[in-house]
C-alpha cells in the first residue's frame, strides 16, 4: 500500500493570519481542500493520514467529511515539531506495515502537485528506496558561513529546491526517524534524516507550481494557479 502523510500543524504566523494557514480561503475553499483533492483523485495513493494541532482537529476532520475525502484514514493531533508529529504516525503505522508498503510526506499547504508527479515520485521511491519532488534551482545558491560570508557556490546544475512529497519505503523511513529521535537531530525534511543514514533520495523533477504557501505573495500567486486552471471561485 502507499501511504501519505499530510503535516498541517502550523500557525500561520508569517503570514500574519491568526490562524492556521491551512484554513486560508484559495477559490473560496480552504487552502486544505485543494491539497487533499490532488491525494483523493491520485490513483496511486490508498491511504491519508493528517496531522493538526489539537485546536485544528474539529475544523480539519469537518472539511474531510464535508468534501468526502475517504481516503483520509485518520485526523491525528500533532505533537510539538513537524519531525515528532511524523515519527508518532510511523511508530502508529509500523504494525499495520507490510514490506514494500511506501510512505509519503506532504506539506498541508502544497496544494498544487500533480497525479503525474506524485504517480513518479512514488514509483521512484520503490525503485530507490527513497525519494522526493524538487524543482531544478532557476537562481545561482550561495552557501553562507556563521557569519554570513559566501563560503562556497554549488554548480547550478546539481542544485534542487527541495518540495513534497518526500516518499521512502517504510524500512528506510523508520530507521531514519528512530535514528534522528536517539541523537536528539533536528532535520529540515524527511529527506535529510534519510541521507544521514547512508540513503540517497532520488531527485524527481516537479514543475513550479508545486510550491509551499509560506507568505502572503505566496497565496496571491496561488490564486493565480487556480485562474490559470480555469476555476474562478474568487
Amino acid at each position: 500500500m502507499n501511504w501519505l502523510i499530510v503535516v498541517a500543524g502550523g500557525r500561520g504566523e508569517r503570514m500574519d493570519l491568526g490562524f492556521n494557514k491551512v484554513f486560508a480561503k484559495l477559490g473560496n475553499l480552504p487552502l486544505l481542500y485543494w491539497t487533499l483533492l490532488a491525494f483523493e483523485k491520485s490513483k496511486v495513493i490508498d491511504n491519508i493520514i493528517v496531522s493538526a494541532s489539537e485546536d485544528d482537529l474539529k475544523k480539519i476532520k469537518e472539511i474531510v467529511k464535508k468534501y468526502k475525502f475517504g481516503k483520509v484514514k485518520e485526523v491525528v493531533k500533532a505533537s510539538d515539531s513537524r519531525q515528532n508529529s511524523t515519527l508518532a504516525i510511523l511508530k502508529a503505522l509500523k504494525p499495520r506495515m507490510r514490506r514494500g508498503d511506501l510512505v509519503g510526506v506532504h506539506n498541508g499547504v502544497n496544494p498544487f502537485v500533480r497525479e503525474d508527479e506524485i504517480r513518479k515520485v512514488y514509483e521512484n521511491a520503490s525503485v530507490y528506496g527513497a525519494a522526493l519532488l524538487a524543482q531544478a534551482a532557476k537562481d545561482t545558491i550561495k552557501i553562507v558561513d556563521k557569519r554570513g560570508l559566501v563560503a562556497k557556490t554549488p554548480p547550478r546544475q546539481y542544485s534542487w529546491y527541495a518540495q513534497t512529497p518526500q516518499v521512502a519505503t517504510f524500512a528506510n523511513l523508520w530507521k531514519a526517524y528512530l535514528a534522528a529521535e536517539a541523537e536528539n537531530f533536528i532535520g529540515t525534511d524527511d529527506a535529510q534524516l534519510l541521507e544521514r543514514i547512508g540513503i540517497k533520495p532520488k531527485i524527481v523533477p516537479c514543475s513550479n507550481q508545486n510550491f509551499k504557501i509560506t507568505f502572503k505573495e505566496d497565496l496571491v500567486m496561488a490564486r493565480h494557479v487556480l485562474q490559470n486552471w480555469g476555476y474562478n471561485g474568487d
